[in-house]
């Protein structure tokens, strides 16, 4: 009487038969799919079903691997746009919540390489492009619902999802063609394999499910002589190879166990073998868009879960006896951190095989997973974010393509607003990145490409306190850039024009400076609003009597204003100050940060105390102290810069300033060396190895953590630090120091200390013979045998372990160990995004928020002068009256906040100032 009654297996069989089937034509398997699609838009699917689950896997499987006879290209993309209607529905329904990550994955997939297929119609790939959205931002809604798996779960899991971005090399392909087919997704118990299938044509089983393997690619052409049967693709003339997609199979099969099934096909007559393996060759929709490579991929069509299939070649394919051990597992973060990876992996502008649409589509449907979700909550995720997504946005930041940079833009801004506290240091890259923009001269670079850098400045400028964090986080940081105090300067600069006339590069300017100007001025008045509510309310509860209530109050208001310049702000309930003001969210996120301070346990309880940065004595030090750290960075750039001319010059003026410890302190002296970026390397390396400092080379080597390192990887992490001077004596000193830690960090492994030396020298070496140009000019590279030939018998008598040399010769040969000086193009840029990732992986990483109006008083002190400067040239050359009135807001403000915090010489000259420009502007 009720559909929900049925298994919706039974009800969808039929239909999915259709679409499965390679006899059918498109309008036919069009009609299958508008049907399907009834079924869940008209949610005649009951998701509590207990059947649903394996329902909506069968579902998947058909549409996203469907085969139809092609009739012409009109029509066979009509059943195109119709399996992007079911996938979309399938997804975005409540039923849809039944899926596994593989199932998602294949179906995300099956959208990609209809968007990407430059072949077919603009409307279809559109109509792809809007159902990616769709269904990313769905997915990314759904993030916080999901828990974070442990790692050790999680890398086993990612191992067998996997979208792949760039194209196959020949060798990848023929090992692909060696795989048997995917297990079912929905089958968590494997029973023990014996044996692995080993030919194209023979039958085998993946976790449960009997499969034919379907032949190489090379065979594929006769199938078309042989078989009728013909995708849309192949009939309409969109074959798609590897060269021209870089989008392949989803499903990544290296670590997934292949077993061989008790259950073999039922027909085993032989020539229906091959007659099946030849009309398996067509590739299915939206598969036939790229190249047959995988045998995976040949199989799919023909796979049916838990079910019993005839195929049209008559050879039954029987459901696997293990079907007691199958669970579905809903799809949750595995699905949605390969996505992300996947999208990530599109932006990367170095991969030759990412098109400008493949990288614009990445960075549109990244700017919808980030608009959707908290990211940054989701450890897996922010470990892609820091890496990989930040370094393809800072390269694409050089592109010429305006598209391609305003979504870069877009994304970069998504980013710092929402987890600059993670990306300390790539934060301090990107606005160094801006500012390079706005004041290159290059005449290639396209005008509104400064202009856009400017916008985004001013952006950034709009979060409360980023400019304020700014100032904590990067100008009172030893080691860092003063961000803000360039910031204002090449600000004010750009805002006069050189040619006497105001173009958009310089309202922007003005606009940014502006809006610092702005936000201090908000909260001036959000502290004094504040305090007339806070007096108020106390009057109010301390009254004895009624009548006397009113005029207390009056008194205590007329108080308050004459004492106006108080800026603490006292927190207020909901509700007790305007809801225009702006000063409930800045006085609570102040009363939330005064509670961290002095250890208030009320109503913070559940939050975690954020991390004091070490050169902080608390988590919001005083203006005093902030000021004595200021001048000591200055102390240390001028003892750096002294230091990169001659080392003991620098030291020596460094403890007159009492920065460094009279005597000298070697361990001291050698964290200097290590944690100080702006150290020249050369002179690091001839300072340390100098043999008057032999006990300071012990100390720099002791800030190495060499523990568990191979002794290549150790060397590779230890020649980064320094420079290795071109002497022998030097570079013997050097080596010495370090092999003698290497061994005591890792339990002595080889014989005696010369052994280990010898293995260091052999490797420098080694890196030489493979790398160096005029070396190679000169001799053939050494080989394996060679290099094991030349440490035979140094092992104290006895050789090395093989594969350890192995190992270490495979890892120089395939990776140069550079010094940092000698470091250009793509090496030196990895070089220094390495350096990036390690200082953030440190306490130096350490982001600090702070409370809106925090500090307002100091920043305000610094871009007063370059702010009204910049009022008053535009006032004098701009005809606009927006602009004028502009200038005349922003000198109101100004004078505003100098009021506000007593500083009356600024406010007589401001208040002079307006005077004047009123009285033109009304003139």
């Amino acid at each position: 009487t009720e559909l929900s009654e049925i298994e919706p297996n039974v009800f969808l069989r039929p239909f999915l038969e259709v679409i499965r089937s390679e006899d059918t034509t498109g309008p036919i398997t069009g009609l299958a799919l508008t049907s399907v699609n009834k079924f869940l838009s008209y949610a005649l699917i009951d998701p509590s079903h207990e059947g649903t689950a394996e329902g909506m896997e069968n579902m998947a499987d058909a549409v996203t691997h469907a085969r139809f006879v092609g009739t012409d290209h009109a029509s066979d993309e009509v059943v195109l746009m119709k399996i992007l209607q079911v996938l979309r529905t399938l997804l975005l329904t409540p039923v849809g919540a039944h899926l596994t990550n593989e199932s998602v994955c294949e179906i995300m997939q099956s959208c990609f390489r209809i968007c990407f297929e430059m072949r077919l119609s603009e409307l279809l790939r559109k109509s792809a492009e809007h159902t990616l959205v769709d269904m990313v931002q769905l997915l990314f809604t759904r993030l916080p619902q999901f828990k974070e798996e442990p790692k050790s779960y999680m890398g086993t899991n990612m191992k067998k999802l996997k979208m792949r971005a760039g194209g196959m090399s020949e060798s990848s392909k023929w090992k692909k063609q060696k795989r048997s087919p995917r297990p079912p997704r929905h089958v968590t118990k494997v029973s023990p394999g014996t044996e692995q299938p080993a030919a194209n044509a023979s039958n085998s089983t993946a976790s449960g499910v009997t499969f034919i393997d379907a032949p190489s690619p090379s065979s594929s052409g006769s199938s078309e002589n042989v078989s009728s049967v013909v995708s849309p693709a192949t009939d309409s003339g969109l074959e798609l190879s590897s060269q021209t997609t870089s989008k392949e199979a989803l499903t990544d099969l290296n670590e997934a166990k292949v077993t061989e099934n008790q259950n073999q096909p039922e027909l085993q007559n032989e020539s229906l073998r091959e007659e099946k393996i030849q009309s398996a060759s067509v590739e299915s929709i939206p598969e036939v868009l790229e190249e047959c490579t995988s045998v995976a991929e040949h199989s799919d069509s023909a796979s049916v879960h838990d079910m019993d299939y005839v195929n049209p070649r008559g050879v039954r394919f029987t459901q696997s006896s293990q079907k007691e051990g199958a669970a579905l597992v809903p799809y949750g973060l595995p699905c949605i951190r390969e996505l992300f990876r996947f999208l990530i992996s599109l932006t990367n502008p170095h991969d030759r095989h990412n098109s400008e649409v493949m990288i614009h589509m990445g960075l549109q449907l990244l700017t919808v997973a980030l608009e959707s979700a908290p990211i940054a909550k989701c450890q897996s995720l922010l470990g892609l974010v820091k890496e990989e997504l930040c370094r393809h946005l800072f390269q694409l930041l050089s592109v010429e393509r305006l598209n391609l940079y305003a979504t870069s833009l877009r994304v970069c801004f998504l980013l710092f607003e929402s987890m600059r506290e993670h990306l300390k240091f790539q934060l301090e890259m990107y606005v160094k990145k801006l500012m390079e923009i706005i004041t290159v001269e290059n005449p290639k670079m396209p005008y509104e490409m400064k202009e856009m850098a400017l916008e985004a400045i001013v952006q950034l400028c709009r979060i409360p306190s980023f400019v304020t964090e700014l100032y904590i986080n990067y100008d009172c940081d030893y080691y860092c850039a003063n961000l803000f105090e360039e910031l204002t300067k090449l600000l004010s600069k750009n805002a006069f024009p050189v040619s006497g006339q105001l173009y958009t590069v310089h309202l922007l300017s003005l606009e940014a400076l502006l809006t610092v100007i702005d936000s201090t001025e908000a909260h001036c008045q959000a502290k004094v609003l504040s305090n007339i509510h806070q007096q108020e309310k106390e009057v109010v509860k301390s009254s004895p009597e009624t009548m006397n209530s009113t005029k207390e109050t009056s008194n205590n208001n007329e108080r308050v204003l004459s004492e106006g310049k108080s800026s603490s702000a006292v927190s207020e309930p909901a509700g007790a100050c305007p809801p225009t003001s702006g000063c409930l969210m800045a006085d609570q996120m102040k009363e939330g940060c005064m509670e961290l301070e002095g250890g208030s346990e009320a109503g913070n309880t559940e939050k975690s105390i954020p991390r004091k940065p070490t050169r902080f004595s608390c988590i919001l030090p005083s203006p005093q102290e902030l000021m004595q750290i200021k001048n000591k960075k200055k102390l240390l750039i001028t003892g750096t810069e002294q230091f990169n001319q001659k080392p003991k010059k620098g030291i020596q003026f460094l403890q007159e300033k009492n920065l460094l410890a009279t005597p000298i302190d070697n361990n001291e002296v050698a964290r200097w060396l290590r944690e100080n970026p702006r150290l020249d390397k050369k002179m690091i390396g001839e300072f340390v190895s100098d043999r008057k400092n032999i006990d300071l080379l012990e100390s720099f080597v002791g800030t190495f953590s060499f523990q568990g390192l191979r002794l290549d990887e150790a060397l590779r992490l230890y020649l980064e630090a320094f420079r290795l001077p071109g002497e022998a004596p030097v570079i013997q000193r050097l080596l010495e120091a370090f092999t003698e830690h290497w061994r005591k960090s890792n339990g002595s492994p080889f014989a005696n200390s010369d052994a280990c030396f010898a293995l260091a020298y052999a490797v420098i070496m080694l890196n030489t013979d493979q790398h160096n140009h005029n070396v190679r000019k000169q001799n053939v590279p050494m080989t394996l045998e060679e290099f094991r030939k030349n440490l035979k018998g140094v092992n104290g008598g006895k050789d090395f372990e093989q594969d350890i040399l192995e190992d270490m010769y495979h890892a120089i040969k395939n990776d140069e160990i550079v010094m940092p000086e000698e470091q250009t193009g793509l090496v030196k840029e990895n070089y220094i995004w390495n350096v990036l990732l390690h200082r953030g992986a440190t306490d130096e990483g350490i982001f600090l928020h702070v409370p809106p109006g925090s500090y307002d008083h100091d920043l305000f002190t610094m871009t007063w002068g370059p702010t009204i400067a910049a009022l008053s040239y535009v006032f004098d050359k701009s005809l606009e009256e927006t602009i004028i009135q502009k200038a005349i807001f922003g000198f109101r403000k100004c004078a505003m906040i100098s009021a506000h915090y007593g500083l009356s010489d600024v406010f007589d000259n401001l208040i002079i100032s307006l005077c004047k420009f009123t009285a033109l502007s009304s003139e």
